[in-house]
Protein backbone atom coordinates (compact mmCIF):
# COMPACT_ATOMS: atom_id res chain seq x y z
CA UNK A 1 0.00 0.00 0.00
CA UNK A 2 1.89 3.23 -1.39
CA UNK A 3 0.47 5.46 1.95
CA UNK A 4 2.19 3.11 4.08
CA UNK A 5 5.39 3.68 2.66
CA UNK A 6 5.45 7.21 2.61
CA UNK A 7 4.06 7.60 5.49
CA UNK A 8 7.16 5.08 7.07
CA UNK A 9 9.61 7.38 5.19
CA UNK A 10 8.60 10.16 7.46
CA UNK A 11 8.83 8.62 10.45
CA UNK A 12 11.51 6.24 9.91
CA UNK A 13 13.81 9.82 9.13
CA UNK A 14 12.47 10.87 12.87
CA UNK A 15 13.40 7.47 14.76
CA UNK A 16 17.03 8.25 13.16
CA UNK A 17 17.25 11.25 14.37
CA UNK A 18 15.89 10.16 18.28
CA UNK A 19 18.47 7.06 18.00
CA UNK A 20 21.12 6.99 16.15
CA UNK A 21 24.27 8.46 17.32
CA UNK A 22 24.23 8.35 21.03
CA UNK A 23 27.35 6.84 21.02
CA UNK A 24 27.40 3.89 23.22
CA UNK A 25 26.78 0.31 21.80
CA UNK A 26 23.74 0.30 23.69
CA UNK A 27 22.06 2.10 21.12
CA UNK A 28 23.52 0.13 18.17
CA UNK A 29 21.44 -2.78 19.67
CA UNK A 30 18.51 -0.85 19.18
CA UNK A 31 19.79 0.04 15.76
CA UNK A 32 19.92 -3.70 14.97
CA UNK A 33 16.42 -4.46 16.50
CA UNK A 34 14.94 -1.43 14.22
CA UNK A 35 16.78 -3.48 11.15
CA UNK A 36 19.83 -0.49 10.35
CA UNK A 37 22.72 -2.09 10.35
CA UNK A 38 24.43 -3.46 7.44
CA UNK A 39 23.66 -7.04 8.40
CA UNK A 40 20.71 -7.47 5.94
CA UNK A 41 20.98 -4.15 4.05
CA UNK A 42 17.92 -2.66 4.69
CA UNK A 43 17.08 0.87 3.86
CA UNK A 44 14.58 3.29 5.34
CA UNK A 45 12.05 3.06 1.83
CA UNK A 46 12.22 -1.10 2.81
CA UNK A 47 11.06 -0.90 6.44
CA UNK A 48 7.58 -0.52 7.15
CA UNK A 49 6.43 1.19 10.60
CA UNK A 50 2.82 0.75 10.92
CA UNK A 51 1.97 2.25 13.98
CA UNK A 52 3.97 5.52 13.13
CA UNK A 53 1.93 5.67 10.04
CA UNK A 54 -0.95 4.70 11.32
CA UNK A 55 -0.12 8.19 13.89
CA UNK A 56 0.45 9.74 10.80
CA UNK A 57 -2.39 9.16 8.99
CA UNK A 58 -5.02 9.75 11.68
CA UNK A 59 -3.30 13.55 11.52
CA UNK A 60 -3.90 13.39 8.48
CA UNK A 61 -7.48 12.27 7.58
CA UNK A 62 -7.92 15.57 9.92
CA UNK A 63 -5.97 17.65 7.53
CA UNK A 64 -3.24 18.63 9.96
CA UNK A 65 0.23 19.20 9.25
CA UNK A 66 2.09 15.65 9.42
CA UNK A 67 5.73 17.52 10.27
CA UNK A 68 4.17 18.28 14.25
CA UNK A 69 2.68 14.92 14.66
CA UNK A 70 6.54 13.11 14.12
CA UNK A 71 7.27 12.77 17.31
CA UNK A 72 4.34 11.20 18.33
CA UNK A 73 4.45 8.65 15.61
CA UNK A 74 7.78 8.09 16.43
CA UNK A 75 7.13 7.38 20.50
CA UNK A 76 4.37 4.67 19.52
CA UNK A 77 7.05 3.15 17.27
CA UNK A 78 9.78 2.93 20.17
CA UNK A 79 7.07 1.74 22.48
CA UNK A 80 5.93 -0.98 20.31
CA UNK A 81 9.59 -1.98 19.26
CA UNK A 82 10.49 -1.83 23.21
CA UNK A 83 7.79 -5.17 23.60
CA UNK A 84 9.16 -6.55 20.51
CA UNK A 85 12.33 -6.94 22.72
CA UNK A 86 10.70 -8.11 25.63
CA UNK A 87 8.74 -10.51 23.90
CA UNK A 88 11.81 -11.87 22.04
CA UNK A 89 13.05 -12.55 26.01
CA UNK A 90 9.69 -13.88 27.17
CA UNK A 91 9.35 -16.50 24.65
CA UNK A 92 12.80 -17.24 24.00
CA UNK A 93 12.76 -16.38 19.95
CA UNK A 94 15.99 -16.65 18.57
CA UNK A 95 15.38 -14.71 15.42
CA UNK A 96 12.97 -11.73 14.70
CA UNK A 97 12.92 -10.41 11.02
CA UNK A 98 15.18 -13.10 9.57
CA UNK A 99 18.10 -11.47 12.14
CA UNK A 100 19.16 -12.67 15.44
CA UNK A 101 17.03 -11.57 18.20
CA UNK A 102 18.94 -9.01 20.62
CA UNK A 103 18.84 -10.87 23.66
CA UNK A 104 20.17 -14.08 21.83
CA UNK A 105 23.37 -11.84 20.15
CA UNK A 106 24.08 -9.68 23.17
CA UNK A 107 22.08 -11.48 26.08
CA UNK A 108 18.81 -11.42 28.34
CA UNK A 109 20.08 -8.50 30.43
CA UNK A 110 21.18 -6.13 27.75
CA UNK A 111 18.31 -6.62 25.49
CA UNK A 112 16.11 -5.72 28.73
CA UNK A 113 18.17 -2.53 28.96
CA UNK A 114 17.83 -1.86 24.87
CA UNK A 115 14.04 -2.26 25.31
CA UNK A 116 13.83 0.00 28.47
CA UNK A 117 16.30 2.52 27.08
CA UNK A 118 13.80 2.39 24.38
CA UNK A 119 10.75 3.06 26.18
CA UNK A 120 12.71 6.06 28.13
CA UNK A 121 13.40 7.47 24.24
CA UNK A 122 9.65 7.32 23.28
CA UNK A 123 8.76 9.39 26.24
CA UNK A 124 11.83 12.10 25.56
CA UNK A 125 10.64 11.78 22.01
CA UNK A 126 7.15 13.27 23.31
CA UNK A 127 8.79 16.53 24.09
CA UNK A 128 9.89 17.45 20.94
CA UNK A 129 6.21 18.40 20.48
CA UNK A 130 6.73 21.47 21.70
CA UNK A 131 9.32 22.37 19.06
CA UNK A 132 6.99 21.68 16.56
CA UNK A 133 4.27 24.52 18.04
CA UNK A 134 2.23 21.75 20.41
CA UNK A 135 1.18 23.53 23.26
CA UNK A 136 2.20 22.23 27.31
CA UNK A 137 -1.48 20.72 27.30
CA UNK A 138 -1.20 18.80 24.71
CA UNK A 139 2.35 17.69 25.58
CA UNK A 140 1.37 16.28 28.71
CA UNK A 141 -1.74 14.56 27.08
CA UNK A 142 0.37 13.04 24.56
CA UNK A 143 2.92 11.74 27.65
CA UNK A 144 -0.19 10.73 29.68
CA UNK A 145 -1.55 8.64 26.99
CA UNK A 146 1.82 6.91 25.85
CA UNK A 147 2.00 5.49 29.66
CA UNK A 148 -2.02 4.15 30.12
CA UNK A 149 -0.55 2.56 26.44
CA UNK A 150 1.88 1.25 27.72
CA UNK A 151 0.33 0.04 30.98
CA UNK A 152 -2.34 -1.79 29.11
CA UNK A 153 0.24 -3.59 26.55
CA UNK A 154 2.13 -5.27 29.95
CA UNK A 155 -1.32 -5.78 31.12
CA UNK A 156 -1.82 -7.47 28.14
CA UNK A 157 1.50 -9.52 28.17
CA UNK A 158 0.42 -10.60 31.85
CA UNK A 159 -3.00 -12.43 30.88
CA UNK A 160 -1.21 -13.45 27.65
CA UNK A 161 1.98 -14.97 29.66
CA UNK A 162 -0.96 -16.15 32.71
CA UNK A 163 -3.10 -17.91 30.27
CA UNK A 164 -0.22 -20.45 28.85
CA UNK A 165 -0.85 -22.92 30.80
CA UNK A 166 -4.57 -22.95 30.87
CA UNK A 167 -6.73 -24.51 29.30
CA UNK A 168 -10.03 -22.66 30.58
CA UNK A 169 -9.67 -19.29 28.73
CA UNK A 170 -13.01 -17.63 26.57
CA UNK A 171 -13.01 -16.06 23.47
CA UNK A 172 -14.16 -13.14 25.43
CA UNK A 173 -11.24 -13.37 27.76
CA UNK A 174 -8.59 -14.00 24.48
CA UNK A 175 -10.44 -10.30 22.76
CA UNK A 176 -9.88 -8.41 26.33
CA UNK A 177 -6.13 -9.60 26.21
CA UNK A 178 -5.95 -9.04 22.36
CA UNK A 179 -7.60 -5.11 23.22
CA UNK A 180 -4.83 -4.84 26.38
CA UNK A 181 -2.09 -6.58 24.83
CA UNK A 182 -2.14 -5.04 20.66
CA UNK A 183 -5.06 -3.13 20.96
CA UNK A 184 -3.85 -0.22 23.64
CA UNK A 185 -0.93 0.52 21.22
CA UNK A 186 -2.79 1.08 18.24
CA UNK A 187 -5.66 3.07 20.09
CA UNK A 188 -2.64 5.36 21.20
CA UNK A 189 -1.38 5.76 17.89
CA UNK A 190 -5.16 6.67 16.01
CA UNK A 191 -5.59 9.12 19.33
CA UNK A 192 -2.34 10.68 19.13
CA UNK A 193 -2.94 11.47 15.67
CA UNK A 194 -5.87 13.42 16.62
CA UNK A 195 -4.94 15.34 19.45
CA UNK A 196 -1.90 17.04 17.36
CA UNK A 197 -4.60 17.75 15.32
CA UNK A 198 -6.14 19.63 17.98
CA UNK A 199 -9.69 17.22 17.24
CA UNK A 200 -12.70 17.42 19.44
CA UNK A 201 -13.07 14.88 22.56
CA UNK A 202 -15.47 12.82 20.47
CA UNK A 203 -13.24 12.13 17.36
CA UNK A 204 -10.33 11.18 19.79
CA UNK A 205 -12.31 8.99 21.46
CA UNK A 206 -13.94 7.52 18.28
CA UNK A 207 -10.07 7.23 17.03
CA UNK A 208 -9.01 4.89 20.02
CA UNK A 209 -11.90 3.05 19.90
CA UNK A 210 -10.81 2.72 16.39
CA UNK A 211 -7.77 1.77 17.10
CA UNK A 212 -8.55 -0.29 19.65
CA UNK A 213 -10.92 -2.50 17.10
CA UNK A 214 -8.05 -2.88 14.32
CA UNK A 215 -5.34 -3.64 17.20
CA UNK A 216 -7.78 -6.38 18.21
CA UNK A 217 -7.88 -7.59 14.55
CA UNK A 218 -4.43 -7.29 13.96
CA UNK A 219 -3.58 -9.55 16.65
CA UNK A 220 -5.87 -11.93 15.58
CA UNK A 221 -4.38 -12.36 12.45
CA UNK A 222 -0.91 -12.89 13.51
CA UNK A 223 -2.17 -15.57 15.61
CA UNK A 224 -3.48 -17.15 12.65
CA UNK A 225 -0.07 -17.07 10.56
CA UNK A 226 1.18 -18.53 13.71
CA UNK A 227 -0.83 -21.33 13.23
CA UNK A 228 0.01 -21.55 9.65
CA UNK A 229 4.15 -21.87 10.33
CA UNK A 230 2.91 -25.18 12.29
CA UNK A 231 1.09 -26.74 9.78
CA UNK A 232 4.12 -25.72 7.23
CA UNK A 233 6.34 -28.54 6.49
CA UNK A 234 8.71 -25.68 4.88
CA UNK A 235 8.96 -23.81 8.46
CA UNK A 236 9.51 -24.33 11.99
CA UNK A 237 6.68 -23.93 14.39
CA UNK A 238 6.61 -20.62 16.23
CA UNK A 239 7.75 -20.21 19.20
CA UNK A 240 4.62 -18.82 20.43
CA UNK A 241 2.81 -22.17 19.23
CA UNK A 242 5.40 -24.48 20.70
CA UNK A 243 5.44 -22.65 24.47
CA UNK A 244 1.45 -23.25 23.77
CA UNK A 245 0.51 -19.76 23.72
CA UNK A 246 -3.69 -19.36 23.89
CA UNK A 247 -3.21 -18.24 20.29
CA UNK A 248 -6.78 -17.45 18.85
CA UNK A 249 -6.98 -20.35 16.99
CA UNK A 250 -6.09 -22.45 20.07
CA UNK A 251 -8.41 -20.34 22.25
CA UNK A 252 -11.95 -21.35 19.84
CA UNK A 253 -10.74 -24.81 19.16
CA UNK A 254 -11.36 -25.98 22.49
CA UNK A 255 -14.51 -23.75 22.78
CA UNK A 256 -16.06 -26.09 19.42
CA UNK A 257 -14.50 -28.94 19.87
CA UNK A 258 -16.29 -31.83 21.21
CA UNK A 259 -15.44 -33.98 24.23
CA UNK A 260 -13.33 -36.33 22.23
CA UNK A 261 -11.64 -34.14 20.24
CA UNK A 262 -11.44 -31.32 23.25
CA UNK A 263 -9.50 -34.49 25.21
CA UNK A 264 -7.04 -34.69 22.02
CA UNK A 265 -6.00 -31.50 22.19
CA UNK A 266 -5.28 -31.65 25.95
CA UNK A 267 -3.14 -34.41 25.52
CA UNK A 268 -0.94 -32.53 23.95
CA UNK A 269 -1.31 -29.82 25.74
CA UNK A 270 -0.92 -31.16 28.91
CA UNK A 271 2.54 -32.46 27.95
CA UNK A 272 5.59 -30.60 29.54
CA UNK A 273 7.47 -29.92 26.33
CA UNK A 274 5.97 -29.51 23.00
CA UNK A 275 7.77 -31.48 19.73
CA UNK A 276 7.83 -30.44 16.30
CA UNK A 277 6.00 -33.04 15.10
CA UNK A 278 3.55 -32.14 18.35
CA UNK A 279 2.80 -28.93 17.17
CA UNK A 280 2.02 -30.10 13.49
CA UNK A 281 -0.33 -33.04 15.06
CA UNK A 282 -1.85 -29.98 16.83
CA UNK A 283 -1.70 -27.49 13.90
CA UNK A 284 -4.12 -30.53 11.87
CA UNK A 285 -6.93 -31.14 14.90
CA UNK A 286 -7.13 -27.24 15.33
CA UNK A 287 -7.17 -26.82 11.78
CA UNK A 288 -10.02 -28.87 10.90
CA UNK A 289 -12.39 -27.72 13.95
CA UNK A 290 -13.52 -24.57 11.44
CA UNK A 291 -11.54 -22.00 13.39
CA UNK A 292 -10.23 -19.78 10.41
CA UNK A 293 -13.30 -19.10 9.56
CA UNK A 294 -14.39 -18.39 12.68
CA UNK A 295 -11.03 -15.81 13.00
CA UNK A 296 -12.07 -14.37 9.10
CA UNK A 297 -15.22 -13.18 10.43
CA UNK A 298 -14.06 -11.69 13.98
CA UNK A 299 -11.17 -9.55 12.20
CA UNK A 300 -13.81 -8.54 9.54
CA UNK A 301 -16.36 -7.56 12.51
CA UNK A 302 -13.68 -5.78 14.21
CA UNK A 303 -12.42 -4.00 11.15
CA UNK A 304 -15.74 -3.04 10.20
CA UNK A 305 -16.23 -1.28 13.56
CA UNK A 306 -13.08 0.45 13.03
CA UNK A 307 -14.12 2.08 9.97
CA UNK A 308 -17.39 2.64 11.48
CA UNK A 309 -15.94 4.68 14.09
CA UNK A 310 -14.18 6.56 12.07
CA UNK A 311 -16.57 7.68 9.51
CA UNK A 312 -18.89 8.44 12.28
CA UNK A 313 -16.45 11.54 12.94
CA UNK A 314 -14.98 12.42 9.57
CA UNK A 315 -17.17 13.38 7.35
CA UNK A 316 -17.24 11.89 3.74
CA UNK A 317 -13.93 12.31 1.62
CA UNK A 318 -10.79 11.27 0.49
CA UNK A 319 -9.60 11.85 3.98
CA UNK A 320 -11.53 9.02 5.36
CA UNK A 321 -11.68 6.77 2.74
CA UNK A 322 -7.24 6.69 2.97
CA UNK A 323 -7.59 5.99 6.59
CA UNK A 324 -10.39 3.03 6.41
CA UNK A 325 -8.22 1.65 3.72
CA UNK A 326 -4.94 1.85 6.15
CA UNK A 327 -6.71 0.16 9.09
CA UNK A 328 -8.02 -2.77 6.63
CA UNK A 329 -4.42 -3.07 5.06
CA UNK A 330 -3.28 -3.18 8.57
CA UNK A 331 -5.91 -6.42 9.49
CA UNK A 332 -4.67 -7.89 6.13
CA UNK A 333 -7.70 -7.18 4.07
CA UNK A 334 -6.81 -4.60 1.05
Amino acid sequence: MESIVGYSSLVETELRRIVSDRGLPLYSMMEHHLGWDSETGSTSSQILRPLGSLCLASCDALGDDLEAALPTAAAIELVHNFCEIHDDIQAGKIARNDRDSVWWKWGPAQAINAGDGMHALARLALLGLGERGVGPDRVFEAVKLLDKASLATCEGRFMDLEAQERLDMSSDAYLDMAGAKEGSVYSCAMEFGALVAGGSTEIRESFADAGREVGIAVQIAEDMAQLASATSADAAPSEDFMNKKKLYPVVRAFEVASPTERRRLGDYYFKRVLEPSDARNLSEIISGLGVANDAAREIDSHVARATDLVRSVLPTGQGADDLCELLRYMAGEA
